[in-house]
């Protein structure tokens, strides 16, 4: 997970927002001029996300419509606060995947293999979650660009609190007693280390190797500069934090030099 950079309002969502402070997502804007104003919304999420899933970090831009899923941070359902109606709120949506529902059953049975909001809401439907996820979850669009909260297990694959930082960096949260622990929530309830997603890591881990073994038997000296240059020249590639703790300190040198901010 990385931070996310909304484009501020105004903007469809915006204006269907004031105009209709108690519409609904599914029955009122999804339908709003045809669908216009939502296919636009949907398109400058995925936009300001640079193309990738909010929680998994998959590259889902180029997708059919329907594997292209706007989520709400918060469930859209909650009208316990009569003065916000989340199902509406900009802040409160972003771009994610399908989380696994389109995979294959037999080399990725469910749910076991769901993740992101699919997992999320398989939680939530079985009373494990509450509406807020608020202190309870990681919010991409609020959490710090650098230093990354995460780590990597490059034996396993799977993702962890990077500890070091989780001390220093402290998140508020009325849920969870610190960030290390909000931080391993974030990846258990997004179930960010199924065997799916490390399948995926894994694949990059192997493609990573490759190109490190090469670049020595050639003696460059600046590959793992010139990888990040690569990686990190566009906006943004799949799965951007594991290759960000793969390069490390070239990484952030890289990320520091375009301006990271999300």
């Amino acid at each position: 997970m990385k931070r996310i950079n909304k484009a501020p309002g105004p903007n469809a969502l915006t204006r269907f927002a004031q105009e209709n402070p108690d519409g609904k997502w599914d029955s009122d804007f999804k339908n709003h001029r045809g669908g216009d104003d939502y296919q636009a919304i949907r398109s400058q999420i995925l936009d300001d996300q640079g193309g990738l899933c909010a929680y998994c970090e998959i590259e889902i831009m180029d997708l059919a419509p329907h594997k292209q899923r706007v989520e709400h941070f918060h469930v859209k359902s909650d009208t316990s606060d009569p003065d916000n109606n989340w199902a509406l709120d900009w802040d409160n949506v972003m771009g994610v995947c399908i989380g696994g529902d389109d995979s294959d059953k037999d080399l990725h049975p469910l749910p076991e293999n769901l993740s992101c909001d699919s997992h999320k809401n398989h939680l939530f439907n079985k009373g494990k979650i509450t509406e807020a996820c608020e202190g309870n979850l990681l919010n991409p669009l609020q959490i710090f660009a650098s230093p990354c909260l995460f780590d990597l297990d490059k034996a396993t694959c799977e993702l962890k609190p990077n500890a070091q930082v989780c001390k220093y960096y402290k998140i508020k949260s009325n849920e969870m007693e610190n960030t290390q622990v909000l931080v391993q929530n974030t990846i258990d309830v997004l179930n960010l280390n199924c065997d799916r997603l490390v399948q995926d890591r894994r694949k990059l881990l192997h493609f990573y190797n490759r190109q490190i073994a090469k670049a020595r038997k050639e003696n460059d000296r600046n590959c793992f500069s010139k990888i990040a240059n690569r990686w990190f020249q566009h906006k943004w590639p799949s799965f951007f934090t594991t290759r960000r703790l793969l390069l490390g300190k070239h990484a952030e040198t890289c990320l520091e030099r375009i301006n990271y901010n999300g």
